[in-house]
């Protein structure tokens, strides 16, 4: 696909098509190459859009692969201060509660109480947000990341 959408000048699919093959990689465990690709490849593409919700997506990737590397400083940081931001502002309540759950992720992988404090309130949020959107899979899964951490899940309202 990759030919014909240089051949079209589309270079918005032909990002989407590199954040496939980035993903591919990933699973793969090539790690490197899928950063490289995301930083280098997709990521420019949309901040020369202006598309601020895929750059967002792009740089959730980014923190995906940098946490699977263990640079989870890096990774929290990124989540926190490039992508959480962005979903606040525009809105977008289930993106926002996914990335409210990886952050609490992250926290929870440090034995920092203090970390341990903010992961529960952020799974808080993101369960009601759950609960409120009527999202069952989101649901079991905040309820599993309670459980594997041995936190009490909130009631659903």
């Amino acid at each position: 696909m990759l030919p014909v959408y240089e051949r079209l000048g589309d270079v918005r699919e032909k990002a989407v098509t590199m954040g496939k093959i980035a993903d591919v990689l990933q699973a793969r465990g090539q790690l490197d190459e899928a950063l490289r690709i995301r930083r280098e490849e997709v990521l420019p593409v949309f901040e020369r859009l202006g598309d601020v919700r895929s750059k967002a997506v792009t740089m959730s990737q980014i923190a995906d692969v940098l946490q699977a590397r263990g640079q989870l400083d890096e990774a929290l940081r990124i989540r926190r201060e490039e992508v959480l931001p962005v979903y606040e502002r525009l809105q977008l309540r289930h993106d926002l509660l996914v990335e409210q759950a990886n952050i609490a992720t992250l926290l929870l992988l440090s034995r920092d109480r203090k970390r341990r404090e903010e992961a529960r309130a952020l799974l808080t949020a993101a369960f009601h947000s759950a609960v409120e959107l009527n999202l069952p899979v989101d649901i079991q899964h905040i309820r599993r990341l309670f459980a594997k951490h041995n936190m009490k899940a909130p009631d659903a309202r």
